[in-house]
């Protein structure tokens, strides 16, 4: 009996330590896209290049425009345009970080605003992975819609 409870008592522990370390790595995803965003509104390409490779992808799909567009660009490129005097706001209304094994994606609906204007609103979509036991943002591939702004808040 004594080794039964032993036993159990060793497995909830071991189950506890489980979730602490998902909530622990999750948080630590959310920080990096909270940083990604951060960049972005201070223009801060310092702080763009720790949180993501400059080799990895950007995809867009442009649903205001009909037919839809698809474009992509390098991290690297965005460097350039931090140097704009446009200002660049966006508001994330939840995300979601599933993580596996080095891997994570976050689910981020959002509104994004030029100079203080709505512009348009959309999901992104972030990959990263984790190097030196540091999340590092690998893809971005985000919407551009112009309708379903609503929904998208309170999904």
């Amino acid at each position: 009996m004594k080794k039964l409870f032993f036993i159990l008592t060793l497995t909830i522990c071991f189950d506890c330590f489980s979730q602490e370390n998902e909530k622990t790595e999750k948080a630590a995803v959310e920080s990096v896209v909270n940083q990604f965003f951060e960049s972005l509104e201070k223009q801060d390409t310092v702080l763009l290049k720790e949180v993501a490779f400059m080799e990895g992808q950007i995809w867009t799909v442009n649903n205001a425009v009909s037919p839809a567009r698809h474009r992509m660009r390098f991290f690297k490129d965005d460097l350039k345009t931090f140097q704009s005097k446009n200002s660049y706001h966006e508001e994330a209304f939840s995300m979601d970080v599933k993580i596996h094994e080095g891997m994570a994606m976050a689910w981020v609906p959002y509104e994004f605003r030029l100079n203080g204007e709505f512009s348009h609103c959309g999901v992104d979509v972030f990959t990263l992975i984790k190097k030196d036991d540091a999340w590092k943002i690998i893809n971005i591939s985000y919407t551009i819609d112009n309708e379903g702004c609503d929904e998208l808040k309170i999904n």
